[in-house]
């Protein structure tokens, strides 16, 4: 959309400015203000999404090359340890449940009721 300003109060000097300048470069007062203005507000922030300035500031030109240190063996497996309690009382109950859930009940719905 292109909007119109009136500038009211500009000095004689600045007027008298203006229609030399616009005449040293072949334009009209008004022409000669516009790109004063479009020059001295500039186009505006360069907004860029959050993307582009990442991969502006870590491309293959950008970054730091860490090297990596050698592995080592691994941990060794955790051993088997018998449990007793809760915990093995509720993988007990797990199971008898999974194992009465199995049946080949007529329908899903059976099934559910069952457990």
């Amino acid at each position: 959309m292109v909007e119109s300003i009136t500038i009211r109060n500009l000095d004689d000097d600045v007027k008298t400015r203006l229609r030399a300048r616009a005449a040293d470069n072949n334009r009209s007062m008004e022409e000669e203000a516009r790109l004063i203005l479009r020059d001295a507000v500039g186009r505006g922030p360069d907004r860029r999404d959050l993307a582009s300035v990442v991969r502006a500031h870590s491309g293959p030109d950008n970054g730091v090359d860490l090297e990596l240190p050698p592995r080592g063996p691994g941990r060794p497996p955790p051993s088997k340890v018998a449990l007793s309690g809760p915990v093995q009382g509720a993988r007990r109950t797990r199971k008898l449940r999974r194992h009465r859930c199995s049946d080949d009940s007529p329908s899903w719905a059976a099934k559910f009721k069952a457990c």
